[in-house]
């Protein structure tokens, strides 16, 4: 067992340990896979471009971000910004114009910057994790959407959240699901159950819809509800088909949840925050690699150690609101005392 930290034990792990540079919860942020036309240079160009504006849509969370000029600058020239990529074939397409696919992976530290530096939002890997509700009534035939119920619209949601970088959940819709909430409930908007049914999956947003096939032209309607704190958004959606209600959908709640947790680089400053429970040498680097990968901080220093705690000074590119919202966003570190005070306990 090793023993309680002291501040000598501090500066030594500084140069010991060797803690991850990212404690990134949602994965695969930086990687993009598109059509290719072909092999050859200009191709290749052009795939590189569709797939880097994926990755700066996930990154800004707007797809609006693509007529900013700062952004247009920066898919001039995306080959900057490639760490490594590979052609793959598409059986399912073989003989028609999408049968090549690029595999893209960008170098995340670098777009990080320049989006910084261009004054564009960055939405980094703390991310909220969304529970979805979505009810459906195709033309009478009323159903639920669950993890493993098959249907297309769970894996047109799948498709669109990984598409936009959003940590997305469906519910079981077991027995204890089931006993919970009803189809009533989730078309109806009745929020309390709702909310009482999500408990136990643990999500930091809840976003529910209910979708209708028009019996008219079949078109679709989609009205979308978020919850995420005390924060509520509502919004329509009108769409020919399903996969394009439940696309529009989820783009418009990546969006918003942008809106809240990206963050815009602001004049450097310095924030101090105290963190308990920091027992180990091992609690120390999870503590300091889980603020380091925090999209507003840039640096992460230890002012002084006491027993079971530590103070840290970081170093900030964004206003501390940001910071703030994403601490609290996460499960590593939990507010106590005052909630004005940068005083938090370390969660196991």
């Amino acid at each position: 067992m090793l023993k309680t930290l002291s501040f000598t034990l501090l500066l030594v792990s500084l140069l010991t340990l060797s803690a991850p540079a990212s404690a990134a919860r949602l994965e695969h942020l930086y990687e993009a896979e598109v059509a290719a036309a072909g092999r050859d240079t200009a191709d290749r160009d052009a795939a590189l471009q569709q797939a880097l504006q994926e990755v700066l849509v996930r990154l800004t969370g707007s797809r609006a971000t693509l007529q900013n000029p700062a952004a247009v600058a920066l898919l001039e020239n995306p080959g900057t910004y490639v760490e490594q990529y590979r052609y793959t074939e598409n059986p399912a397409a073989v003989g028609s114009d999408t049968a090549l696919n690029l595999w893209v992976q960008f170098d995340g530290v670098s777009l990080a910057r320049d989006l910084r530096r261009a004054g564009l939002p960055y939405w980094g890997p703390e991310r909220p994790d969304v529970l979805v509700w979505l009810a459906i009534d195709d033309r009478g035939r009323r159903y639920l959407v669950s993890e493993g119920g098959r249907q297309p619209a769970g894996d047109y949601l799948k498709q669109a959240a990984q598409q936009q970088g959003l940590p997305l959940t469906l519910p079981l819709m077991d027995l204890q699901d089931q006993r919970a909430v009803d189809f009533t409930d989730i078309w109806g908007r009745f929020v309390a159950p709702v909310e009482s049914a999500s408990q136990r999956y643990r999500p930091q947003a809840i976003l529910t819809a209910r979708l209708a096939r028009s019996s008219a032209d079949g078109s679709w309607r989609a009205d979308w509800q978020l919850l995420s704190g005390d924060n509520r958004q509502d919004w329509s959606v009108h769409a020919d088909d399903l996969h394009a209600a439940v696309d529009a959908g989820i783009a418009d709640a990546a969006e918003w949840l942008a809106q809240r947790y990206a963050v815009v680089a602001t004049t450097e400053g310095v924030r101090s925050l105290v963190v308990e429970g920091v027992r180990t040498l091992d609690d120390y680097a999870r503590v300091s690699a889980y603020l380091a990968a925090l999209s507003p901080v840039d640096r992460v220093d230890v002012r002084r150690a006491q027993q079971h705690s530590v103070e840290f000074n970081l170093t900030l590119s964004a206003d501390e609101r940001n910071l703030r919202q994403l601490i609290a966003l996460g499960r590593v570190l939990q507010r106590v005392d005052d909630p004005a005070l940068w005083h938090f306990q370390l969660q196991p």
